[in-house]
């Protein structure tokens, strides 16, 4: 009789632990169901989801793009090409500034943004890989930022078409992106590199040799060996 209760006892903590653990498996999937909602406010990523319709890439870090794209925003049923366009140049400018001032920090933004004849001279990935490796001149620079900036004004200027007050604020902010993009990147790509002891190039005088150096005789012990 005992046994049998001892047997019954262990049964019935053994069912209590395991409802236990069944209510509290329910608390946390409810939980779960309701930290990640619908609801923007309570979704429970790091950061916000943004839709790349409203908040192109790169524009999270320029306002004056923003403003832009939003004084903009009712031509854009009107000439959807022309807005669309110039939302690309502005993402162009943004994001090879953050290429290669970040250092490729996040991934790289520059890769996925395709090649237009209208406003390019080369492709934006294309530009951001010859900066990291050297090899841009501030001429390279000087052109890319000028064919981006000029087909930009053209565009403003058809987008803001019989509204003067837009156009005016448009043209403002969008030479201001221009110009703080041109110095970022200019900064980061077309600055001097330190060469520590390698001599720039074949005329430094780095490469010269002292007299009596560059006929070097075989070497030869001389005196007496024992102090040697």
């Amino acid at each position: 009789m005992d046994a049998t209760g001892s047997y019954f006892s262990k049964a019935v903590i053994a069912l209590l632990v395991t409802a236990a653990f069944a209510a509290v498996l329910l608390s946390g999937v409810t939980h779960a169901k309701t930290k990640f909602s619908a609801d923007p406010s309570t979704e429970g990523f790091s950061t916000v989801a943004v839709d790349r319709e409203l908040m192109p890439r790169c524009f999270t870090r320029d306002y004056d793009a923003q403003a832009i794209l939003l004084a903009l925003r009712e031509t854009k049923a009107t000439n959807p090409d022309a807005f669309g366009e110039l939302s690309l140049i502005l993402q162009k400018m943004l994001c090879v500034d953050a290429d290669v001032t970040g250092s490729g920090v996040g991934g790289y933004q520059s890769f996925q943004l395709p090649f237009v004849t209208q406003h390019d001279l080369e492709p934006a990935a294309s530009f951001v890989g010859r900066c990291l490796k050297g090899a841009v001149r501030s001429r390279d620079l000087e052109l890319t930022i000028d064919k981006w900036e000029t087909r930009g004004i053209v565009l403003i200027q058809s987008l803001s078409k019989g509204n003067e007050a837009v156009r005016s604020e448009c043209m403002t902010r969008f030479h201001t992106v221009a110009k703080r993009s041109a110095r970022n990147i200019g900064q980061a790509c077309t600055s001097q590199r330190i060469s520590m002891d390698i001599p720039a190039g074949p005329r430094d005088p780095g490469y010269s040799i002292p007299k009596g150096l560059d006929e070097q005789g075989p070497y030869a012990i001389r005196g007496d060996v024992q102090y040697i």
